[in-house]
């Protein structure tokens, strides 16, 4: 499974905070992380399937509900679109046209639709 962990340190290095040797620049800004677990928890909770109950993510190492896939392909994007809002609008919005680019790909969830109300009753013929 995926953490918030992995997909903050993924977002940090879209928007350049790590060094030549891959690490995450140690001296970010420490209102990233706090930040991240609320918009980890946003984002999160719009990529589930209406049928998975969301969870609000209190910490870094927890598991993310979502599939690995969502995990590294999606939410490093929204997330870096968040972070990057305040330092630079013409970069966060490319991190959201790409986040939101991905967020159509993710599969769906195939449900069996439920007649409630009866109204396909009387088409069947």
């Amino acid at each position: 499974m995926i953490t918030a962990k992995r997909v903050y340190d993924q977002a940090l290095v879209l928007i350049d905070e790590v060094l030549e040797t891959g690490a995450i620049v140690p001296d970010q800004p420490e209102y990233y992380e706090a930040k991240a677990l609320s918009i980890l928890t946003t984002l999160q909770t719009e990529l589930l399937p209406l049928s998975v109950e969301p969870e609000i993510i209190k910490e870094m190492d927890q598991p993310l509900l979502v599939s690995d896939r969502v995990a590294l392909t999606v939410l490093p994007y929204g997330l870096a679109a968040h972070l990057f809002i305040s330092e630079d609008l013409t970069i966060s919005s490319f991190f959201n046209d790409r986040y939101e680019e991905l967020k159509k790909r993710k599969p769906t969830e195939i449900i069996p639709i439920v007649d409630k109300y009866n109204v396909t009753s009387g088409m069947r013929g």
